[in-house]
């Protein structure tokens, strides 16, 4: 069954692209808070992020330091954009009204395939290397690419560094790794439509 389904519409995350469309999405979605009632990520702390992408554009300066805080601020809006028209879609089921009402732009053309859903890690195993992690996971339903990303702080969402992302399922490994340093793996499901939320973050310790 087609669908309509809500998209970002940026390409290279052009910082003041990214925090235009945040801010649309926000004022949007707690303009409609009665329909929105639950996001993930909720829309105060989406809020809050989209505030400190702005501080950061306008403290820019011309330094490295500054440069790289638009950078990785970028990046959690940007993330947190995909998770809310992750969420978005779920709850419109292709009604284009709803995807409209919550700020994202909706596809030109209705399409077949959705958003993946939410990826699970069944275990993680030492990998065939040294210091090397082999993840396996359930096949996520419309998913023809894997994305690995890596912390030693999981709760720090800047901390999150991608290893691999057009990996498939057959052969997800995590290679170069510190001996005896616990590490946090993670792992999304996507598409050419973009990317699932990503999995629970699991702990292991590489040998």
């Amino acid at each position: 069954m087609k669908k309509n389904t809500a998209v970002l519409h940026i390409k290279g995350k052009e910082p003041q692209k990214v925090y235009t469309l945040g801010g649309r999405v926000y004022t949007s979605m707690i303009a409609a808070k009665s329909v929105f009632v639950v996001t993930d990520p909720p829309l105060e702390t989406f809020g809050t992020e989209v505030t400190k992408l702005d501080t950061a554009i306008k403290a820019r300066d011309g330094s490295k330091i500054k440069a790289q805080a638009v950078v990785d601020q970028t990046d959690v809006v940007y993330n947190m954009l995909k998770s809310l028209a992750y969420g978005v879609n779920k709850l419109a089921d292709g009604d284009m009204s709803i995807i409209l009402l919550s700020g994202f732009d909706c596809n030109d053309e209705p399409m077949q395939h959705d958003i993946p859903e939410k990826a699970v890690i069944k275990r993680l195993e030492d990998g065939t290397l040294p210091c090397s992690i082999k993840v396996f996971l359930d096949a996520v339903s419309d998913a023809d690419r894997y994305k690995v990303e890596i912390s030693t702080t999981p709760d720090d969402p800047k901390s999150w560094s991608t290893v691999t992302d057009l990996g498939s399922l057959k052969k997800l490994e995590i290679n170069n790794l510190v001996a005896l340093q616990k590490v946090y793996v993670r792992v999304s499901a996507g598409n050419t439509h973009g990317w699932g939320i990503p999995s629970e973050p699991m702990a292991f310790i590489p040998r």
